[in-house]
């Protein structure tokens, strides 16, 4: 999922469910699981690699950050 959203510009916090207990909670607390990857943008979420998905999400950023500098 990393490389896909670099490939499509889109900035992410990569946070490590493995390295960081403080991550491992956060996503528990978001999802109720612990199934990577997630993605949350907004209301939109994607569990594991859904290109589909992961476009919509793409896309809605790219539409609220257009013109941002």
């Amino acid at each position: 999922m990393r490389d896909y959203l670099e490939a499509n510009s889109v900035e992410f916090d990569d946070r490590n469910i493995r390295q960081s207990e403080e991550a491992r909670r956060e996503l528990l607390a978001l999802t109720g699981d612990l199934m990577v990857p997630y993605l949350i943008y907004g209301d939109r979420k994607v569990t594991g690699f859904d290109p589909e998905g992961i476009d919509a999400i793409a896309d809605a950023y790219r539409a609220a950050t257009a013109g941002v500098s």
